[in-house]
């Protein structure tokens, strides 16, 4: 079996457990559906919406994102069923971009999803159609993915790596480090416009840093080591 079946394989396994978890997906509808309608009623011009669109596709994509990997990450070391897995044919590095990748791919269908209330809503409020500009759609179709798949791999290999007490912190900071990529006030706040329309470069900024985040991940993966994850498994 070749590297690339392996990774399918373990996302696979991945997508299947997040979709049977009624609790996930409880949680993913209504983060999803939380940012979506609040953010698209604090909008007032199309452009506002616009720049909603782009924060709402990134806050769903990480924010869900995060909330699965600690099912798929952390809920596997405390139960210990990646003890299971380290002992199968699979290498490492294909469990964990296996399992980024089944989180992702949910992550991002809930990321749509708030993207579809948002566009709903706007519709509803102009009285017509609303179609997002054409840096928006490029943002939700190429930005969001890499930059949710960025995010969920550096949670992901330091949810591998770290122990139980020191995920519950990390999570957090990621978080709020990538938090200021996503919002368009503080990229007004950078530039010195607080009124910021969303264009080319903003979403080029947000692909760069996605790209940077990938690259260190990859960086990073070539430390993982099936005994750092064994001595970070709690004990009964």
């Amino acid at each position: 079996m070749n590297s690339i079946n392996m990774v399918w394989l373990v996302a696979q396994k991945e997508i299947k457990s997040v979709l049977r978890n009624k609790g996930l997906l409880l949680t993913g509808s209504y983060v999803g559906g939380m940012f979506g309608v609040l953010n698209v009623l604090l909008s007032g011009s199309t452009l506002a919406i616009n720049n909603t669109l782009f924060s709402t596709a990134l806050l769903a994509g990480v924010f869900v994102g995060y909330s699965f990997s600690r099912f798929v990450f952390l809920r596997e070391k405390q139960e210990k069923i990646i003890e299971t897995m380290l002992c199968t044919p699979l290498s490492l590095k294909s469990i964990w971009l296996g399992k980024v990748l089944g989180v992702t791919v949910p992550a991002y269908f809930f990321s749509l999803l708030a993207v579809s209330l948002v566009t709903m809503i706007s519709s509803i409020m102009v009285h017509s159609l609303f179609l997002p500009s054409a840096v928006i759609l490029i943002h939700i179709v190429v930005v969001v993915p890499v930059f949710t798949t960025a995010a969920i791999s550096l949670m992901g290999f330091f949810q591998f790596v770290l122990g139980m007490r020191e995920n519950k912190i990390i999570g957090y900071l990621i978080v709020l480090v990538l938090v200021p990529f996503m919002y368009p006030s503080i990229f007004g706040l950078i530039l010195g416009d607080v009124n910021v329309v969303i264009s080319w470069f903003e979403v080029g900024i947000c692909s760069i840093f996605a790209v940077l985040i990938l690259a260190l991940t990859t960086y990073l993966s070539r430390y993982l080591s099936k005994e750092k994850i064994v001595t970070t498994i709690p004990s009964d």
